[in-house]
């Protein structure tokens, strides 16, 4: 049974990879450009593999997610980033691509965004709520402090990703010239969670 296991999410990790590679080659324009965005999202890969491993492969929590693949881009500065949220424990398959998002997201922002320059910050807020019956977890990040953006001409793979990468999530992306701020609405089925459990914090 294990190794089944074993080779059942080994197979899962090597497709994803296989994807990133193949979507990373058609989106970079020199050899240079594809070795440091292709380490970096295996990095981003790693990094979420790391925490689940810690956690015996049950699940991670979402803000040490968060925190594992945006420490880097603060410096010493850990007021650049601020967090709020209830405790959400997501599934190991959940874990992995909502660490990739988190990583596009952090790298457009480090490139073109908050991240980019000293007086920038990124707010991350996330919520478990109810619509139609249904349990939604929403999460919302917003840059400020940034320099003016806009919407970009084209769409890479980061985009993509950011907006196909999690599977059942709507995913609005709004370019304000103050800052970005990109909203995810994951709907968790009943019977299944979709992967998410979440553990509320009861008073």
């Amino acid at each position: 049974m294990l190794v089944s296991e074993l080779s059942h999410r080994v197979s899962n990790t090597l497709a994803v990879v296989q994807s990133m590679a193949g979507q990373t080659l058609r989106t970079t324009d020199t050899n240079q450009n594809f070795v440091d965005v292709f380490e970096g999202r295996l990095q981003a890969l790693a990094r979420s593999h790391n925490l689940l491993v810690e956690a015996r492969w049950e699940g991670t929590d979402f803000e040490a997610l968060v925190r594992s693949h945006l420490e880097a881009y603060l410096g010493d500065g850990p007021q650049r980033l601020n967090l709020h949220g209830d405790p959400v424990i997501l599934s190991p398959d959940f874990a992995t691509p909502f660490g990739l998002v988190l990583h596009e997201l952090a790298t457009n922002a480090a490139k073109y965004g908050a991240f980019s320059v000293a007086t920038g910050r990124v707010v991350l807020t996330w919520t478990i709520d109810t619509k139609n019956d249904k349990r939604l977890l929403k999460v919302i990040w917003r840059e400020i402090g940034g320099p003016p953006v806009s919407a970009p001409t084209r769409k890479g793979f980061g985009g993509s990703l950011i907006e196909r990468g999690l599977p059942g999530c709507h995913v609005k992306r709004e370019f304000a010239p103050e800052g970005l701020t990109c909203t995810l609405e994951i709907e968790l089925p009943k019977e299944q969670d979709h992967g998410i459990e979440d553990r509320r914090i009861e008073d």
